[in-house]
């Protein structure tokens, strides 16, 4: 309601005075709101980046936990919920019992205003998983809510803590190391005046200590390097690479006796790159040098006497790296010692091998068992191995055999230091047992053969024999007289396959007398065309030298026969034959190459095809009986055996030379002799009837039945005996004896005892010898040529009763 006293002017004045009034409080609501807006954008502002932060931060007001971020619950490992609103104490329990005091005190002297507060300090926090954390704290007052407040941060520097620990104890370690080490530490300037020693440098040196080191020496390079030069060297390689390494140099001590160091260097540079100062370690190896140089004159020595070991011989160390490599073995593989000598990975198998591999020195360390699992053909010694080889590489590719040993090499502490391997060219010695083997078959073969046939004769003789009685006494009228004869014609044949059987045995008799080969080929060789087929062509050629040889001719014969045969049958499609004879040497090289021999001059006939040749293996076989490459019924396999045992028993030898598709030839050398030919030839002695007694002393039944029965035919009265004693016996009972007909081979006395005993008595007596064996038995017994005649089994009826006829009427 208005009031009367007041004018409308007074009225109009204080409504205008309320507006601006309430303009006024408008404005201050507005500004307040203002400041609230900015304070909350304040505190969101501080909120964020509070919670962004690595650092932890709380906030303490009035004793109270109000605000702490996210690093704060990683470092305590507690909640909001779990800390908020903890005081003091409660916080308490957060630091370590040993800083907990301390840091206790800080907070009261902080509530109090005490100015001996410390607001950055350190102190051990426990986790919530009992983990122990080092922790930075900084403390400020600040403004919180209008109140103050303690704003404080924590930064966990456990792992920088951890750091400083080990750089504490690396820097103790170090200088442990620096004060006790054996090996010299410096640092020099460029100028070379030592600024920092150790102990051990000084002592190297010949000095007290490292002081009395620094302070006496000025220049390195001039009063401790017997060569300065060693060190400009030294600041060179730290220039270019940036360090020295392992840099052998000789030193001179104090008292100017003389030493080695190993030097390990770099240079430290400055932030421009500008040298400031070396540094580096001494090594002092004098005693290593010392040492190193009598090992190389110790090696020295062991190298002169490997370069000449007749073997080949190389060492290599144990990083598989050659290190000696002999004369022997240059000569062996080609290469030089300058072109293998360091070179590694297996490259000394290269010149053996063609390709990097293992060789017998790389097995010395394997355990034996594995060893002998997968290389059965090395056998071990002891540390010592041994194999022999083949090897393809060596001599022009053709290939050598060769014998090697290989044993690791020890130090005095029985530590393997390398190894050594020796190989010997066996190649030779190889060819030499082969021949010898050969020779050794063959030797055995012709016993074997030689036994056979000589069981064979006997069985023959009485075949034979008794036929002969049967024809000598049938009616040639009788239609079974044909038959006997092909009895005789198979018995025949039977003695020519016996024969053949002893001519290779070398058991065969012969007689020798001079004979020309080159005349005798010629003579021969409208025979040996007709042995051939119309595409073969047969061609001689003859030394104009003497071929006269001792031989028997039928068996001379028999070797050109079987040997054109033989080329006949390697030429189905034609060719050319060519048999030549010239005059050979056998020398020290022929033994060597063959294996045997025996030094002299030889008439050698070459007998040459051009037919299909043969392989190795078939070469190694073409002279054990009955081996042929004909078809089944073609061929018996005893041609080339019965010349071989011919040869052989003319004192000669046999050689083939053949490559398949390539043609053979055989070499076939005989003793060649200064005597004229004998053109005289027995004439025969006919068969004719006797009276004279004989004594057959015989083992075998059925040949002693068949010559009683035969001499007593032709009128000869006979005694028989079944073994030597028997004979001896006979004899003494009846004197009246004109001929001894005696087996060589017989129970309780052979024939030479029977022979012998019965001489001391009548000293005269006549003997016949006989054998299915040959005269070279009873030879071998120790009985002159000249002082028996011998008739060989199988005995025919007419040979022998000639031979009887011609033993008894010999005066």
């Amino acid at each position: 309601m208005k009031d009367p006293s007041r004018t409308n002017q007074e009225l109009l004045e204080e409504i205008s005075a309320l507006k601006k009034r309430i303009r006024e409080l408008e404005q201050l609501e507005t500004e307040r709101k203002q400041t609230e807006e900015a304070l909350k954008e304040n505190e969101e502002r501080f909120r964020l980046l509070a919670e962004q932060s690595l650092m932890a931060i709380g906030i303490i007001q009035e004793g109270v936990l109000k605000y702490f971020n996210k690093a704060y619950e990683e470092i305590s490992g507690y909640s909001a919920d779990e800390i908020n609103g903890w005081r003091p104490l409660e916080l308490a329990k957060l630091i370590h019992p040993d800083d907990r005091n301390f840091v206790m005190d800080q907070v009261k002297k902080k509530q109090t205003g005490h100015p001996e507060v410390v607001p950055h300090h350190f102190f051990r926090s426990l986790h919530k998983n009992g983990d122990i954390r080092w922790i930075e704290i900084y403390s400020k007052t600040v403004t919180y809510g209008n109140k103050p407040a303690d704003m404080v941060t924590l930064i966990d520097i456990t792992e920088r803590k951890k750091a400083e620990e080990a750089l504490n104890k690396s820097e103790a370690k170090y200088r442990t190391i620096f004060e006790n080490t054996s090996m010299g530490i410096y640092q020099t300037t460029i100028q070379g005046r030592i600024v920092s020693a150790n102990p051990a440098l000084a002592r190297m040196f010949g000095y007290s200590s490292p002081e009395e080191l620094m302070d006496s020496v000025h220049d390195v390079s001039a009063e401790l390097y017997v060569n300065p030069q060693d060190r400009v060297r030294i600041g060179e390689l730290c220039l270019k690479h940036g360090f020295a390494e392992g840099f052998e140099a000789q030193f001179q001590k104090r008292d100017k006796t003389k030493g080695w160091v190993s030097i390990n260097a770099r240079a430290i540079k400055d932030a421009e790159g500008n040298i400031m100062y070396f540094e580096g370690t001494m090594e002092n190896i004098t005693a290593r040098k010392r040492a190193e140089e009598k090992l190389k004159t110790a090696n020295q020595r062991l190298f002169d006497i490997i370069e000449f070991l007749p073997d080949a011989t190389f060492v290599i160390n144990n990083n598989k790296k050659v290190v000696a490599w002999n004369r022997a073995c240059e000569e062996m593989t080609g290469i030089k010692k300058e072109e293998i000598i360091g070179k590694g990975g297996y490259a000394y198998a290269m010149p053996f091998y063609g390709k990097r591999r293992p060789l017998l020195i790389d097995y010395v360390t394997m355990d034996c068992d594995e060893l002998e699992q997968k290389y059965m053909a090395v056998r071990r010694k002891g540390h010592m191995l041994h194999v022999e080889t083949f090897v393809p590489m060596l001599n022009n590719g053709k290939g050598a055999y060769l014998s090697g040993n290989a044993s690791p090499l020890f130090d005095r502490a029985g530590r393997i230091i390398g190894a050594i391997e020796s190989l010997r060219d066996i190649t030779e010695f190889k060819h030499l047992e082969s021949q010898l083997r050969q020779s050794q078959k063959m030797e055995s073969i012709g016993t074997l053969a030689g036994g056979i046939a000589h069981d064979f004769n006997n069985i023959l003789t009485s075949l034979t024999g008794y036929t002969a009685l049967i024809k000598m006494k049938m009616d040639r009228s009788s239609p079974l007289h044909s038959y006997v004869d092909q009895i005789l014609l198979a018995s025949q044949k039977a003695a020519d396959l016996t024969r053949s059987l002893l001519t290779f045995s070398r058991q065969q008799p012969i007689t020798l007398t001079p004979l020309d080969i080159s005349d005798t080929i010629e003579t021969t060789k409208k025979l040996l065309k007709r042995l051939l087929t119309e595409d073969i062509e047969l061609r001689t050629s003859f030394t104009k030298d003497s071929t006269v040889v001792m031989a028997d001719k039928s068996q001379i014969d028999q070797i050109l026969f079987n040997l054109v045969t033989n080329a006949r049958d390697s030429m189905p499609r034609g060719g050319t034959l060519t048999i030549e004879t010239r005059i050979g040497e056998i020398d020290d090289a022929f033994i060597i190459s063959h294996g045997y021999g025996q030094l002299g001059t030889y008439v050698l006939i070459s007998v040459s095809d051009t037919g299909i040749g043969m392989d190795k293996a078939t070469q190694e076989k073409i002279f054990d009986p009955f081996f042929t490459t004909k078809e089944t019924g073609k061929g018996t396999g005893l041609g080339l055996a019965t010349v071989y045992g011919i040869v052989k028993q003319h004192s000669g030898y046999i050689t083939v030379q053949s490559e398949l598709h390539h043609g053979t030839t055989f070499h076939i050398y005989l003793p060649a002799v200064r005597a004229g030919v004998n053109e005289e030839r027995d004439k025969g002695i006919p068969v004719a009837t006797g009276h004279e007694t004989i004594l057959i002393a015989e083992d075998n039944e059925e040949v002693r039945h068949f010559m009683k029965e035969a001499l007593q035919e032709y009128g000869y009265k006979i005694v028989e005996a079944v073994d030597g004693e028997d004979a001896i016996d006979k004899f003494r009972q009846q004197r009246d004896i004109a001929l001894i007909i005696v087996d060589s081979v017989m129970p309780k006395k052979n024939g030479r005892e029977v022979y012998e005993e019965i001489r001391r008595v009548v000293p005269h007596i006549k003997v016949l010898f006989t054998s299915g064996y040959t005269k070279n038995v009873i030879l071998d017994k120790g009985i002159e040529d000249g002082e028996f005649d011998f008739i060989a089994k199988p005995l025919s009826l007419d040979g022998l009763l000639r031979k009887v006829r011609l033993v008894l009427d010999r005066k």
